[in-house]
């Protein structure tokens, strides 16, 4: 068994690590230091040569010191077109106080019910890169089970880019196939899978076209199953963050990319593949999915977290490097978790209003809500307005009567409603009642007495939030 890690999942044209040019003779560098020391002396003395070699030092430094950018996030940016809750963020009330600065150039984050809470150019067509392959793999869930048996093509094995380490003529099954797709973003599995479940890559980029269309991913277009350099694939971060959360939905999909580590059968031979996912690295709450790079995209993450029962998702394409759209994608989550969280409207022992009882002078009924209501909120899509409908009660009163609703609405749009139920029974006036309260309201027509008690309502016009 050989365990491979798969550290950079580009579609085309990889390079591995550290390939960045030939190997330096050895003693080149050594002739150069000479040259410049010589160069020194002869140049000003002591006191520059000093400082020549501290210049030397320092660049030795920098060159050889591991990179930054693979240890902390890069500088990151706030940008004026950034939008919250669908609004610049300048522009929201309550006024945003910890916008994201993040790299990457086209970004989005929503929750499970596809609420955007988050954009950057998140209409914008863009190359997706491997990322891609998430779609691959809502179309083969959809036609194939897990133990359904595959055969890899030589053109499949032969495929270009990121690589499951797939064989010509290898027999497995569509689970093995998607873990070598999804955990190390094998372009071999991804063509392989097209291949058994269509016939050809062709046939399958069609169905992905078609299921994009049902979605409602209209600004996107597929032409291959893997990602690999094309023009005509590409898609916005909003409409993938609707793959996201349909790929999420899928059991066996969500268990997949759900872990680090994963080891598949290919021919015979077990590969143990570890996750270019390193979001997990970075929080304990992520339960997926997939990353991506091509030159084009650059660098591409679409990720998922959850937390308290709260699941979100987030989308972020061209960002600076390998490390930072993990960070990128870890400060939009957070972000999320911060502004989006449960609470609870209202529980059944809140007295919502207290009715007055028209057939009396002066009774009226404490009125409660039928259950506690407890919903999702994203404080900055502006104030929670609670509305109460209630109306004054002719006649007798039991206990559950509906005497009305409350209705919570947030930036116009209706967050939840709950009845109101009387929360005591009282009847209406007997005859001799009746003919005592006739009597003082006729004489209280003369002093201005009211006829009967007025409705209160007791819960604010505006819900206060607790943060």
């Amino acid at each position: 068994m050989r365990n491979r890690t798969n550290m950079n999942d580009v579609s085309y044209g990889e390079r591995p690590r550290g390939a960045s040019g030939a190997e330096r003779p050895r003693g080149v560098a050594g002739t150069e230091r000479l040259s410049r020391v010589e160069r020194l002396q002869g140049a000003g003395g002591t006191e520059r040569l000093i400082r020549g070699l501290l210049a030397f030092v320092l660049v030795c430094s920098l060159t050889f010191v591991t990179p930054a950018s693979t240890l902390t996030p890069a500088f990151a940016d706030v940008r004026g077109d950034d939008l919250v809750a669908g609004q610049p963020w300048e522009q929201v009330s309550p006024a945003v106080t910890d916008e994201p600065d993040i790299v990457a150039d086209y970004a989005a984050l929503c929750t499970e019910d596809g609420t955007i809470l988050w954009e950057r150019d998140g209409n914008a067509p863009v190359p997706m890169a491997s990322t891609t392959k998430v779609m691959t793999a809502i179309v083969a869930l959809e036609l194939c089970s897990p133990d359904t048996p595959m055969l890899v093509t030589y053109g499949a094995a032969t495929t270009e880019g990121s690589s499951a380490s797939l064989w010509e003529g290898d027999t497995t099954t569509f689970r093995d196939l998607l873990i070598g797709m999804m955990v190390p973003s094998g372009n071999d599995a991804a063509v392989a899978i097209s291949e058994n479940v269509a016939g050809t890559e062709f046939a399958f980029v069609d169905l992905m076209n078609a299921k994009a269309a049902e979605l409602g991913m209209t600004d996107t277009h597929f032409s291959n199953a893997s990602g690999i350099i094309d023009e005509e694939n590409y898609t916005t971060a909003r409409d993938y963050l609707i793959a996201v959360r349909y790929a999420m939905t899928q059991p066996l999909f969500r268990e997949i990319v759900g872990q680090q580590q994963s080891t598949a059968n290919f021919g015979g031979r077990e590969e143990t593949f570890t996750s270019t996912n390193h979001l997990f690295d970075l929080m304990e709450d992520v339960t997926g999915i997939k990353t991506g790079f091509t030159d084009a995209a650059g660098y591409c993450f679409v990720g998922s977290a959850s937390r308290a029962n709260i699941e979100l998702y987030v989308v972020v394409f061209h960002s600076s490097d390998e490390t930072q759209r993990f960070f990128d994608a870890q400060t939009l989550l957070e972000w999320g978790f911060a502004h989006y969280y449960a609470v609870e409207l209202i529980n059944a022992n809140t007295t919502v209003a207290n009715v007055a009882l028209t057939s009396w002078i002066d009774k009226s009924v404490p009125v409660n809500a039928a259950a506690p209501v407890a919903i999702h909120i994203f404080d900055y899509a502006g104030p929670i307005v609670q509305e109460v409908e209630v109306k004054d009660w002719e006649g007798s009163i039991v206990k559950g009567d509906t005497v009305g609703t409350v209705v919570w609405t947030q930036n116009g749009e209706v967050l939840a409603t709950c009845d109101v139920l009387a929360s005591t029974t009282v009847a209406e006036p007997g005859f001799w009642e009746w003919l005592s309260i006739g009597w003082d309201r006729f004489w209280g027509g003369f002093t201005g007495k009211p006829a009967h008690l007025d409705t209160q309502v007791l819960l604010p016009q505006t819900f206060t939030l607790s943060g």
